[in-house]
């Protein structure tokens, strides 16, 4: 059989794992993997900073369910990574880290005289699930085998495989070095058991006020068809997570916002709980003032991870199973014991109350006349243009906030967000990522300027790449959401003046369309133009900063416990 260099080995490694996208830039140590990846049907994206890199792999990831590796040159250009890789492994995105190296005799250990040459793998070692060097030709695929059983066990995150350069350039014989199939080496996530689900079934069969309670591992995992089925059997309400937004269509009539009264009701009031594919992290108010008590409560848990079980509430069951399986094996075991959907009119009844409580928080948006534009505005004319098929992804402080309070409600694996480690810049690479997984669909991303300011030059890599991302920055010139704390505390602020930038400038010299809007009345005819143009495109809104710092005093309230606890 002919032999084949390492770079070859490489590649096949990645196609048996159903690669499709790899992002990275050239460099002599790991340009044998590069010209052999299409054959392979793999693509490469290059990108104008690592970190961004990592941020469309994790847009890939959440939109598609998609698993893309992400290159680091040696020296900076790993070291670049590293941002984006620790947001993967605070947002459970699962991602191949590929950093080279240089020539073997000279790292491991590397001398002070070596060029770029610090030992990446201590680098890395805190923030990946698993880390190692494949330092021979025909141990490439069991490094990548050690590599991916690390990344699928429990909670997914980011895992990192270092290739020293004259390991890519050596020749073997395949024959030596098998490739095999995921389904050899490797078992599929873990079952729930029969007793389990007759366990769970009979606490929530004898419910009287249950709650389900669904975080993202439910739109990662699909199961979202089956949570729903499960909600009406039991005729109760249903509270996302944050980070679950897409989980459940908010217009449900069984759904109930968490940072709402009736949210606190749902969980005080419930005698029985049910948890799935959720941390219940603190940003989803775990403090004991938020639900009942927990003598009276019972809790089940289902989560791909047992580190995740119990940490913020007490468990009555906790399932280590995919809520792909244990959700419909849950519907299964209590349709087979009789039960027939509940009555609803509580779960609805609460729904409602989350509907009117809404609008009256959104009182002062709807009345805002100017000047200048309420960013709450301009967004809900980006949901109206783009509607609930399109996949929008949300960065920024406030901005974020005000997207995730009125875009539409959206298909599953449709809202991208960071909202546990809240790394601001994002949003344009995970635009660029959902939309190579899913061309046919309109991707939308809603930022501030702050966060814009990140990643804008990747709007060049979209263009280069020829690809229909919509980009809508809400700009006002500052860092809007530090704001309060510093006049509150100081009577004035510290450093949050950025000044005012043209991002349509900006995007128009980097390849893009480019709108600027200084007027509500002006967007829909911009946001109608843009979405007729091939490639990239970018509204800059010119928004008001006072309107921005209007949050509803209730939901700020509530986000600043998450930072200072639980108030009075």
């Amino acid at each position: 059989m002919q032999a084949i260099t390492g770079g070859e080995l490489l590649a096949r490694c990645l196609a048996a794992e159903g690669i499709r996208f790899v992002f990275g830039l050239p460099s002599p140590e790991i340009d044998p993997l590069l010209p052999c990846l299409a054959a392979h049907g793999i693509r490469l994206v290059p990108f104008r900073h690592e970190a961004a890199g990592v941020h469309m792999a994790e847009g890939l990831y959440k939109s598609t369910g998609q698993v893309a590796a992400v290159i680091g040159n040696p020296g900076p250009g790993s070291a670049n990574l590293l941002p984006g890789v620790m947001t993967a492994r605070h947002e459970g995105v699962p991602v191949l880290v590929l950093t080279s190296q240089h020539r073997l005799g000279i790292v491991y250990p590397s001398t002070p005289a070596t060029f770029q040459g610090q030992d990446q793998l201590d680098v890395f070692r805190p923030i990946v699930k698993w880390g190692g060097p494949a330092l021979s030709w025909e141990r490439i695929p069991e490094v990548l085998r050690l590599a991916f059983r690390e990344m699928w066990t429990g909670r997914p995150g980011p895992v990192q495989v270092e290739l020293p350069a004259p390991v890519l350039y050596a020749s073997g014989d395949p024959a030596t070095a098998p490739v095999l199939a995921p389904g050899a080496y490797r078992s599929p996530p873990p079952q729930a058991a029969e007793h389990q689900l007759a366990a769970a079934a009979d606490i929530l069969a004898a419910a009287e006020r249950p709650l389900v309670v669904a975080g993202s591992g439910v739109d990662r995992g699909g199961a979202n068809a089956a949570l729903l089925e499960l909600v009406d059997l039991l005729g109760c309400p249903v509270l996302p997570t944050m980070a679950g937004r897409s989980v459940v269509p908010a217009d449900h009539p069984h759904a109930v916002m968490g940072y709402s009264p009736t949210g606190d009701a749902a969980r005080r009031e419930a005698d029985v709980i049910l948890v799935a594919g959720s941390r219940l992290g603190n940003l989803d108010l775990p403090f004991d003032k938020y639900w009942g008590d927990p003598a009276g409560q019972r809790l089940i848990q289902i989560d791909l991870d047992p580190r995740n079980m119990g940490v913020t509430r007490p468990l009555t069951l906790g399932i280590v199973a995919d809520v792909a399986d244990a959700l419909p094996g849950l519907v299964r075991v209590l349709r087979a014991r009789g039960v027939s959907p509940r009555d609803a009119t509580r779960a609805r009844s609460l729904h409602q109350a989350t509907e009117a409580w809404k609008m009256e928080q959104a009182g002062s948006v709807a009345s805002w006349s100017g000047p200048g534009i309420h960013p709450a505005h301009a967004i809900g004319m980006v949901g109206a243009a783009f509607g609930g098929d399109a996949v929008y992804v949300a960065d920024g402080g406030n901005t974020a906030l005000w997207a995730s309070a009125v875009l539409p409600s959206t298909r599953p694996r449709s809202y991208l967000s960071i909202l546990e480690l809240g790394m601001l810049g994002t949003g344009i690479p995970q635009a660029i990522g959902a939309k190579l997984g899913a061309p046919e669909r309109e991707v939308v991303c809603v930022t501030g300027d702050g966060a814009a300011g990140f990643n804008i030059m990747e709007i060049q890599s979209a263009a280069r790449e020829g690809l229909d991302v919509t980009v809508v920055v809400c700009a006002e010139g500052s860092w809007t959401m530090e704001i309060p704390n510093e006049r509150a505390l100081y009577g004035r602020t510290f450093g949050t003046d950025m000044g005012m930038v043209r991002w349509d400038l900006v995007a128009k010299g980097l390849g893009a369309h480019g709108e600027y809007v200084e007027k509500i009345d002006d967007l829909p005819g911009a946001l109608e133009r843009v979405r007729a143009v091939k490639g990239p495109r970018l509204v800059c809104v010119r928004t008001d900063r006072e309107a921005n710092l209007a949050v509803p005093d209730d939901m700020m309230k509530r986000f600043f416990e998450v930072y200072a606890g639980p108030a009075d």
